[in-house]
């Protein structure tokens, strides 16, 4: 079985020590919002709407799992990547936004998945994982990429956002990096089994929105999108990542892209059955995808599986483990993220509420 993960091939991906030194991040661009709130209270809110209006959240409230409430300072300016459109609201429609095709088979453009990061090692920037950005200051990324780096709060790591071409120090769209302030594994993590493979990582600084630099959308907590019980494989999905395009070729320079198929989870599990043995069972926190030839390989781990809808791209899964790499009738398996919309939601907001 493979974990894709590639700290056993790091002398493979020193990111090749000629890419230029990163950008210094910058605090985010602020624009002038009225907000009102309740006298002597709160208002009642969307998590979200809180946090990007530059509120502070403290308690849930309301029927929605997802709204707090909401303290915002008279004068307050809204912050991170989300704009805001009038009033309180953040624009819905801005996460998960693609930037241009490259118009080329497997190669992603520049800029054209803005939330793709890449969590290196210091001090030689060795390779560990993909990952994705969700929103300023929080990255999404598979918890065994990053379990041996909770002791130490992941200080020995940072993150790369913006990276296209790793042997080009001329790309117009420059990658930033950040140092990494906290990794929280989620609590069910099971290292030998790889249930519950995901793991959130807290930035030290705020990134800042560039064309190359965006954020991922989530989807709501036990939302059917996509449904794959039991309807056809979802057409429209993607994997990205710097790893192999096959078990024998090397790892790729430049972002790839892989166009998969969703497997209904009935018949991933009878597939992976044939490899581990008719005792296994795939947990409803799994997905799976992937066709002969095109799946996610060593080096994807961390990873966003993403799909789309209505214009904007969601991210379903997270690259977790698979047998070898797109073989006949083997899909790969992914953190279904839709299952851990409220443990991400809650981990950031009692980080936010110890400020």
């Amino acid at each position: 079985m493979r974990i894709l993960t590639v700290m056993f091939l790091v002398s493979l991906w020193t990111w090749l020590r000629v890419v230029a030194a990163a950008a210094g991040p910058d605090s985010p661009e602020t624009n002038e919002a009225d907000h009102s709130h309740s006298a002597g209270g709160c208002d009642c809110m969307e998590y979200w709407t809180c946090v990007m209006s530059g509120g502070n959240p403290y308690s849930y409230c309301g029927l929605s799992e997802s709204n707090v409430c909401c303290f915002v300072p008279q004068g307050a300016k809204p912050v991170g990547l989300f704009p805001l459109s009038t009033g309180r609201r953040p624009d819905k429609g801005r996460c998960g936004k693609k930037g241009n095709d490259s118009g080329r088979e497997g190669i992603a453009g520049p800029a054209e998945w803005p939330w793709h990061a890449a969590i290196l090692e210091k001090p030689d920037d060795l390779y560990v994982c993909g990952a994705s950005l969700l929103d300023e200051s929080w990255v999404l990324t598979a918890a065994h990429c990053v379990d041996d780096y909770v002791s130490n709060r992941g200080e020995s790591l940072k993150v790369r956002l913006g990276e296209h071409d790793v042997t080009s120090t001329r790309e117009s769209l420059r990658h930033e990096e950040y140092d990494v302030a906290d990794v929280v594994l989620y609590p069910g993590f099971n290292n030998a089994s790889l249930a519950h493979d995901i793991a959130l990582i807290r930035l030290r600084h705020p990134a800042k929105q560039r064309p190359n630099i965006d954020v991922v959308c989530l989807p709501r907590q036990g939302s059917k999108f996509p449904d794959t019980t039991d309807s056809p494989a979802h057409t429209s999905c993607v994997i990205t990542g710097w790893g192999r395009r096959s078990e024998t070729s090397e790892h790729s320079v430049v972002l790839k892209k892989v166009k998969v198929p969703l497997w209904q989870n009935s018949a991933c599990e009878r597939a992976l059955q044939q490899q581990f043995g008719s005792r296994f069972s795939l947990p409803d926190t799994s997905i799976c995808a992937g066709a002969d030839g095109r799946d996610a390989c060593d080096g994807d781990g961390g990873g966003p599986l993403v799909c789309e809808q209505d214009g904007q791209w969601y991210q379903i899964g997270i690259v977790s483990f698979g047998i070898g790499c797109g073989r006949h009738n083997t899909p790969g398996v992914y953190t279904r993220v839709s299952m851990y919309e409220e443990w991400i939601t809650n981990s950031v907001l009692r980080h936010k509420t110890r400020q």
